[in-house]
């Protein structure tokens, strides 16, 4: 079931970067354009781009543990054996999982006490609580992340992120 709801995840982060990305980039140009060529700026453009970025931001922080992209200190593992190195991906995995749910928590207080406040953005007069729900979102999605991760350690093997183009082959 969590590999399900993984591949269901990596849908969802992978068309929304897409969109948000496609949307800031689209803006941008045609906030440029009516700039210089018709002399007329778009006032809600930098904050529709500056939205779409923290949004892919987040996204990408669940990505990045999807694709084993994080920091991370390796040259522990060849220093130690491969019992501590087991241990050592655990704390790593549980640690990650506690960031992920304090995200989680946090992030949803600051959703719904921005929504109870009824704070709207200045250009665009949208509530700044939906900018914010990217927060609990993100780490919802990094917990199932760290969770596929610790069953995968806990079941003996070694957790296998997805590989990209631009991945280390080691």
């Amino acid at each position: 079931m969590l590999e399900a709801l993984n591949k269901c995840i990596d849908w969802v982060e992978n068309v929304m970067m897409v969109v948000l990305m496609l949307v800031a980039t689209i803006v941008a140009i045609v906030q440029v354009v009516a700039r210089y060529v018709f002399n007329n700026s778009l006032y809600w453009s930098e904050e529709l781009i500056l939205y779409s970025l923290i949004t892919m931001s987040f996204l990408a922080a669940s990505m990045g543990v999807r694709y084993a992209a994080h920091i991370a200190v390796e040259m522990l593992y060849a220093f130690a054996g491969p019992r501590l190195t087991r241990v050592l991906k655990y704390v790593a995995a549980v640690l990650g999982l506690l960031f992920a749910v304090s995200l989680i928590h946090y992030g949803g207080r600051l959703f719904i006490n921005t929504l109870n406040m009824g704070q709207l953005s200045p250009a665009m007069q949208i509530p700044v609580a939906y900018v914010y729900l990217s927060i609990p979102i993100a780490g919802a999605f990094m917990t199932l992340r760290y969770l596929l991760i610790l069953r995968t350690l806990w079941s003996g093997r070694d957790y296998q992120p997805l590989l990209t183009s631009i991945s280390p082959t080691t």
